[in-house]
């Protein structure tokens, strides 16, 4: 019924807006908006017991957590509400691919305008890092098509059942790219996720094959987004909204092609749907999930800065429970118990690798950084000769690292 949904032709698309109210109740939206009103609150709070604290201790670590805090509560207000709104609209809508490239467009024209408005200019980065960081950008519009699209198709919930096994792919991209050495704590962890996500789907009612493939083809591109994400920025002075504006010509450029060989007729049809929905009903459809679309990645960017693409995996994996919740009061989504078992399992993988995390010595990033740096012609340590490897600036931190104080 949804993939029938998702390839009928744009010309009817008229008749699916009068639907968009009713298929999961006209208080879907408000319902929405509810969940990202709770989160914020809870930001709000987190900041104000951060700035009274940084005014009485400065270099208090607490000022540290309190910050990160923030950025974890800010992450599950839009990225929750993104979720949960996309699967509104995308099961609705033929031109997927469309939809989700004026998200990649929204987020360069946001980060310009936040560039104009601040004053400043982007950070300077060099040719290499720039070519890097549009390769980001393509693995990031590659993943949320690929979302976007297993979206029409599949429940929010088992779509994030899925989404919380993305640590396997992380850690064997890590492991391909030499961020993280082979070891059982790896293997064992892959195994335990493996095995969730396997209960997860096998616990899911209504299986869809194609979805699946999908939200798995989306997990591998984004393992490669934050490997080369973590990659580029940390240990250099590149903000996160400049991460973001050089991401976006790549992740624009990468789904164009894919929109002129798939989604041009559905997109000549879309004015009959701005004016069936009004203007301002069909800008708010595509400029608020832009716009939160530039909130996430701004975000998560900074995420990566402060923490690390694994750090990030660990929270994100608190955010899917939290997700699927909202899914089931909003969606009212069917979630069996062998799918929370599934999500149990993946969990305690997780935290396996958390814990042999801190037996472990070597610094993958500083292997990285050191990669880099051959890789740009650094002399100061080259052909591998023995001498000391460079040292690094202090807020070079490995996968799994303790929160940085906030300066």
């Amino acid at each position: 019924c949804h993939l029938g949904l998702a390839l009928e032709p744009a010309h009817s698309q008229a008749c699916l807006v009068t639907r968009m109210l009713d298929d999961h109740g006209p208080d879907t939206v408000p319902k929405i908006l509810s969940e990202m009103a709770f989160f914020m609150s809870l930001l709000l709070i987190c900041e104000l017991c951060r700035h009274i604290e940084k005014r009485r201790a400065p270099e208090s670590r607490l000022v540290g957590i309190l910050w990160i805090c923030s950025l974890v509560l800010a992450w599950y207000t839009v990225s929750v509400t993104l979720i949960l709104f996309n699967k509104w609209v995308v099961s609705r809508i033929s031109c997927t691919t469309f939809y989700t490239m004026t998200h990649m467009f929204a987020k360069g024209v946001f980060a310009l305008l936040y560039f104009r408005c601040a004053g400043r200019k982007p950070s300077r980065v060099s040719f290499n890092v720039l070519v890097g960081l549009s390769l980001a950008g393509v693995f990031a519009a590659l993943d949320i098509m690929f979302a976007n699209l297993s979206l029409v198709t599949l429940s929010a919930s088992y779509y994030t059942f899925l989404k919380s096994s993305s640590l396997v792919f992380v850690l064997i991209v890590a492991v391909v790219t030499l961020v993280e050495p082979l070891s059982w704590s790896i293997s064992t962890t892959v195994a335990l996720v493996t095995a969730g996500m396997f209960l997860m789907s096998y616990g899911e009612a209504q299986f869809e094959v194609a979805g699946t493939i999908l939200v798995l083809a989306s997990e591998v591109f984004a393992a490669l987004r934050w490997i080369v994400t973590q990659m580029l920025v940390q240990g250099r002075n590149i903000d996160s909204t400049s991460a973001v504006l050089y991401m976006c010509p790549g992740s624009c450029l990468a789904l164009i092609p894919l929109v002129l060989a798939r989604e041009m007729d559905d997109v000549d049809e879309l004015p009959h749907v701005a004016h069936e929905m009004g203007a301002l009903g069909f800008s708010a459809l595509f400029i608020f999930p832009g716009f939160m679309a530039f909130l996430l990645l701004v975000i998560e960017v900074q995420l990566v800065i402060e923490t690390s693409s694994l750090t990030m995996t660990v929270f994100g994996n608190l955010k899917s429970v939290i997700t699927v919740l909202f899914s089931v009061a909003v969606f009212k989504d069917q979630v069996s118990t062998l799918q929370w078992v599934g999500m149990f399992v993946v969990f305690v993988g997780m935290l396996a690798y958390s814990v042999a995390r801190e037996f472990l010595a070597e610094d993958a990033v500083d292997k990285v950084h050191h990669i880099l740096a051959q890789m740009e012609g650094d002399d100061e340590n080259p052909a591998g000769d023995g001498s000391k490897s460079r040292e690094y600036p202090e807020e070079t931190t490995p996968l799994v690292t303790k929160p940085s104080v906030a300066a």
